[in-house]
């Protein structure tokens, strides 16, 4: 692996695919996202292919994979993870995991700022916890994740479900010392 060759971030955890590129050479990002609920399965290879397209490379030009790992929807996080080992282990290129709820922190809060994040869980509940964004743009965990039912939310975790994680996240992660194996992370109502 070359640190010119871009990294593919991408997280299907909850009703959006989000995907990035990094190039760690420049710290250049580029970013999309798509609402697509239960059509995910459907386009998420169409969607990949045509966004790396879109910036000029083919797949084969990848140097790594993070994807988003959970919690949220377990098929969603599943699809994702499923695409990113196959794609991972045909390229010959590492891939790594990471927490969905940090990759929507990383997509809600600014540099120094604290809040609740949310992601979605079945039966009209969320996942939420407390990040940090750190002054360079890494989240950092406050508090516990719980879950609670979507109309007790408070405000900022509520008008966090309306966006999608930055995949961006993954995608540094897959250079992290710290990057773990893609594990989808689900747990039963009532666990944390």
């Amino acid at each position: 692996m070359t640190t010119a060759r871009p990294r593919l971030g991408l997280d299907t955890a909850t009703p959006f695919l989000a995907l990035a590129l990094w190039w760690p050479a420049s710290g250049r990002v580029a970013r999309a996202a798509w609402r697509l609920d239960r059509r995910l399965a459907g386009e998420l290879a169409v969607r990949i292919d045509a966004f790396v397209a879109e910036h000029g490379m083919a797949a084969a030009e990848l140097g790594g994979i993070g994807v988003g790992v959970g919690p949220g929807s377990y098929t969603g996080a599943r699809v994702g993870v499923a695409w990113a080992t196959a794609a991972a282990r045909a390229l010959g290129v590492p891939l790594v995991g990471g927490d969905t709820l940090a990759a929507r922190a990383a997509a809600c809060l600014r540099p120094g700022e604290r809040g609740a994040v949310a992601v979605e869980a079945r039966r009209g509940e969320a996942w939420i916890e407390t990040w940090r964004l750190d002054d360079d743009g890494r989240p950092t965990v406050g508090e516990g994740r719980r879950r609670l039912a979507t109309l007790d939310l408070p405000a900022d975790a509520a008008a966090s479900l309306h966006h999608a994680p930055d995949a961006a996240f993954h995608a540094r992660r897959v250079d992290a010392p710290d990057a773990s194996p893609p594990i989808v992370r689900y747990a039963p109502a009532g666990t944390p």
